[in-house]
Formats: C-alpha cells, sequence, structure tokens
C-alpha cells in the first residue's frame, strides 16, 4: 500500500496521543505516524478553517510545517514526567530550548506561582534535565548557585 499523499504537520506528541486528540475530528486527516520520541506526524489534505483547527488541536504542545522547525520536546527532557511536562507547557514552555532561554529559575519561580505545592526538586529537575543528569546527581555548587539567584529577586 502506497503512503497517502498530503501535507505534513509535526507536532510534539506521541502519535497515540494524536490519535486521541483527533479522534472524531476528520477535515482531512489521512495519516499519524510517529516521527521520534514525543513526535508525532501528521499527513492531511486540511487547508483554511480546517487548517486553522487543526493547528489549534496542537497549540498547547507545538506543532510545525517543517520537521526541522520543531524543537524538543521538553517532555524528552531527563527527570521530567508527564505531569512536570503538562505544568510546563501551561506556563508556555514546550521546547527545551523555550527552557534553555528562560532558565530552569525563571520557569520554576512561574510554575510555583501556578502551582505552590511544587518544591526545589522541581528547580533541580530543570537545571539537571538540561544539562541531561539525574536531578540526584546536581552538583551541591549549583544548587546553592541556582538558591541563590532564586532568592536574589
Amino acid at each position: 500500500m502506497s503512503d497517502p499523499k498530503g501535507y505534513l504537520l509535526f507536532v510534539n506528541i506521541g502519535a497515540s496521543q494524536a490519535r486521541r486528540r483527533l479522534k472524531g475530528f476528520g477535515h482531512g486527516v489521512r495519516k499519524i505516524q510517529s516521527a521520534g520520541s514525543n513526535r508525532a506526524v501528521i499527513i492531511h489534505t486540511a487547508y483554511g478553517r480546517n487548517l486553522a483547527e487543526l493547528q489549534a488541536k496542537f497549540a498547547d504542545v507545538g506543532f510545525s510545517n517543517n520537521e526541522n522547525d520543531l524543537g524538543e520536546p521538553v517532555s524528552n527532557l531527563k527527570n521530567i514526567g508527564p505531569s512536570t511536562a503538562a505544568w510546563l507547557r501551561e506556563v508556555g514552555v514546550r521546547t527545551v530550548a523555550d527552557l534553555e532561554k528562560a532558565g530552569p529559575v525563571a520557569v520554576y519561580r512561574v510554575v510555583k506561582q501556578m502551582r505552590p505545592q511544587v518544591n526545589l526538586n522541581l528547580l533541580w529537575a530543570l537545571a539537571a534535565g538540561l544539562n541531561d543528569i539525574d536531578w540526584q546527581q546536581l552538583p551541591g555548587a549549583t544548587k546553592l548557585r541556582l538558591q541563590r539567584e532564586l532568592e536574589s529577586d
């Protein structure tokens, strides 16, 4: 069987999650395939209002017509589970590049405002994730620097 023809829309969630979001949607969606870890590609023929509706379904996680323009999802970072990834998306941090740009301390502050129950382990997880290490292996000097930066404002 040949591959379906159409346009590509890359999204920062897995294929099974994309299928769930699009269940009963129609509007020109031909096929949904995996495009890597926590990424999917939607093959579609949607345009105009239907394309806008399709894109709106993925506005919270990020989407692009070009795979290279879509940053790595924050959910791919070490130490970040599904709940933490959802919290980060709530505050507008969808990709690793978003986290790097804002910095772990600034992101921690915003999440803490929305979710007062979070503790410093989130800050450690964010900083360690950017360095691809387990949060428990974050050096004490780094933790101290992050705490000072957090308290400085």
